[in-house]
């Protein structure tokens, strides 16, 4: 949901950096052993951070939404305003620990697709006390580049980490490697009530974008579906020459729900 403007990276670009992330996953691992196989959030929207969870296998989800954006650049009197909608995933639970992913951001007024991205998470740690760790990479293109995964095409790839104490709280990170440089984010959610409402608040930081935050609230509908109203704040626009005071913010909203669950697996933790 980030504005970015069409990359071309060349895939595995960087192999220091490959290897540092490879090297955290294992120690990561190394610190905590497997025993069950959870999934510790129902849906990854309305978080930037991706959670380790992995789609029961023969399961699907989709998870949609859209922003409206205010966009300040200079001593501007009034911000540009622009939205997008829908903003979508779609996540298949292919065998037990893999998961195969899709998603699309269109243009304003349901115009032309402006990005999309297809993927696979791999459970690497099934949780164990509420800790659980995937692998999770995507190819990013757009309607300029098309769906060529060859030396052009440009890869998100991240560890994801998360912890949930199937009471009340629960934690994600992300240490991400895209456009070749490494990104770091976290977030945090509390179940408010017992209404069905639960609060978040998540921050990123990337060398070029600095500090982000985003912060709101969703409602769980039953076990399968769920409600995400949220308010993201960004300081600073790697598309924008850094001399701009540049400052966004973004409302977004959005809905997510299980389809095609297997009986035994239909409820969310």
């Amino acid at each position: 949901m980030e504005k970015h403007p069409p990359l071309r990276v060349p895939y595995i670009r960087n192999m220091k950096n490959l290897l540092t992330l490879v090297f955290v996953l294992l120690s990561l691992s190394a610190s905590a052993q497997s025993e069950v196989n959870g999934y510790s959030d129902f849906a990854e929207r309305p978080m930037e951070t991706v959670s380790s969870s992995i789609i029961p296998q023969g399961s699907g989800q989709i998870e949609a939404g859209g922003y409206a954006q205010w966009l300040t650049i200079g001593d501007a009197p009034v911000p540009d305003f622009s939205y997008a909608v829908p903003i979508g995933l779609i996540r298949y639970g292919w065998k037990e620990r893999v998961e195969l992913r899709a998603g699309a951001q269109w243009a304003q007024s349901l115009g032309a697709p402006q990005k999309a991205r297809f993927g696979v998470k791999w459970n690497a740690l099934p949780q164990k006390k509420g800790l659980g760790i995937s692998v999770n990479a995507e190819f990013e293109t757009s309607a300029s580049q098309g769906l060529s995964v060859g030396k052009a095409a440009p890869m998100d790839l991240r560890i994801c980490a998360d912890w949930n104490s199937f009471e009340r709280w629960s934690a994600r990170s992300n240490v991400r490697l895209y456009a070749g440089r490494l990104r770091f984010s976290a977030a945090a959610m509390c179940r408010a009530g017992r209404q069905g409402w639960s609060l978040m608040a998540e921050t990123q930081w990337d060398a070029l974008q600095g500090w982000n935050f985003h912060a709101g609230a969703f409602l769980a509908v039953k076990d399968n579906s769920r409600f995400d109203f949220t308010y993201y704040r960004q300081s600073q626009i790697e598309e924008i020459d850094g001399a701009f005071n540049s400052s966004m913010y973004q409302l977004r909203f959005g809905y997510s729900r299980r389809i095609l669950a297997p009986k035994d697996n239909s409820s969310a933790e």
